[in-house]
């Protein structure tokens, strides 16, 4: 490869990595999301529900 050549692909490589690394600290968007929990869905599940019954492979 020639010096031109090889100076160009090497500027194109660091412009990409420069405007990666500034891209990478960007701070991302903040987003709230409200979200109404009913007091069903805070319940624990009753331990009979947990049981799992095997059956044995005849």
């Amino acid at each position: 490869m020639s010096k031109k050549i090889r100076a160009a692909l090497a500027i194109i490589i660091l412009a990409v990595s420069i405007s990666l690394l500034i891209w990478g600290f960007a701070p991302n968007p903040r987003e709230t999301r409200i979200r109404e929990i009913y007091p069903t869905e805070m319940q624990l599940p009753t331990p009979s529900s947990l049981q799992i019954d095997l059956e044995p492979v005849a």
